[in-house]
């Protein structure tokens, strides 16, 4: 992992950030950049008209490297790492959770609780995340959209208008996995220098075996023909899930893995390669990696357990940016 992410992550070693530490100018700072950075041939968004109840934007590319760069230059490591959570709970990554709703809760501002998906599911996500403040479950829940996030509220604190949503699943688990598994580093899309063509394949290849049917893996403008000429474009490549277009977008990039990590890593992930990706081991045997891997860091490393019954064998997604998250998936101790 790299100094900025050591860095961010000794600074809290709580899995989530109180939120009130985050300088509101600040993070309204953060969304703009965010919003007005246009990428791989994508202009800045149309503002809605009064009109429109439900305005969206469309979410544009490289978010996380732009929100990292950003964090980097906010004052204090703590309040870095709360703003790139309550980011990733704000941007359509996750969810937000608030008790009371005003208008800056569009903004990732004054909410109770926010974080990525750990399940898809708003109500059970929203429980977990709020339990993690020290703050109560919010009582006749409400999942609805507002401006491309997943928001939670009481229902008789929810804005006329807005889309409200339908079942306790959100995002699919298909979907929520493959986001963390073009993230991860251990062996994932993250986890090494692939040319354009070849993380194609590669996310193809993840889409077929989740089983997400109508999805594809498109390349913008930016990235490089097969038969580019050597040194026009950077030669590894990254991804971005764009779960409401059903694309994993592909694109060029230095290598991903060198950008995360420091020759003090290696160790470390070489014993999560070795030990979960290279042998059959049951769920609690990798989860037991995980934790020996990371049991002398001066910083928590979340580890969620996921049961998938139809798996044979554990594998595990590392993520990075802003904090470390582990996510084991492997089939349940009565399959």
């Amino acid at each position: 992992m790299s100094d900025l992410t050591k860095r961010l992550s000794a600074a809290d070693p709580a899995r989530r950030a109180n939120l009130d530490a985050v300088d509101e100018a600040a993070f309204a700072a953060l969304r703009e950049e965010i919003t007005m950075t246009s990428t791989d041939g994508v202009t800045a968004p149309t503002l809605p008209t009064a009109d429109d109840p439900l305005p969206r934007r469309r979410r544009l590319g490289r978010r996380g490297a732009v929100a990292i760069g950003l964090a980097a230059a906010l004052t204090g490591g703590g309040v870095a790492y709360a703003a790139i959570q309550a980011f990733q709970g704000s941007s359509g990554e996750g969810v937000a959770c608030v008790h009371v709703w005003d208008a800056d809760a569009a903004e990732g501002l004054h909410l109770d609780a926010a974080g990525s998906w750990i399940t898809g599911d708003p109500y059970a996500d929203c429980t977990t995340l709020l339990a993690e403040e020290g703050l109560p479950p919010i009582e006749d829940p409400v999942a609805f959209a507002w401006d491309g996030q997943t928001i939670v509220a009481p229902a008789d604190q929810v804005p006329e208008g807005v889309q409200r949503l339908e079942g306790t699943q959100a995002v699919g688990g298909g979907v929520v996995e493959l986001q963390r598994s073009v993230a991860d580093t251990v062996d994932g899309g993250r986890s090494g220098c692939r040319t354009v063509p070849e993380a194609v394949a590669w996310a193809q290849g993840e889409i077929e075996r989740l089983g997400l049917q109508d999805w594809t893996v498109v390349t913008p403008e930016s990235a490089p023909a097969p038969d580019a000429v050597p040194g026009a474009a950077p030669p590894c490549s990254d991804g971005e899930v764009h779960a409401g277009d059903r694309q994993v977008v592909v694109f060029a990039s230095d290598d991903p893995f060198a950008r995360l990590h420091g020759p003090d890593d290696d160790p470390t992930i070489d014993a999560l390669r070795e030990r979960i990706v290279d042998e059959c081991v049951s769920l609690d045997e990798a989860r037991a990696v995980v934790d020996e891997a990371y049991a002398d860091e001066e910083f928590e490393v979340p580890t969620t357990e996921v049961v998938d019954d139809g798996a044979s064998c554990a594998r595990v997604d590392l993520v990075e940016g802003g904090m470390i998250e582990a996510f084991v998936y492997g089939p349940g101790s009565g399959s």
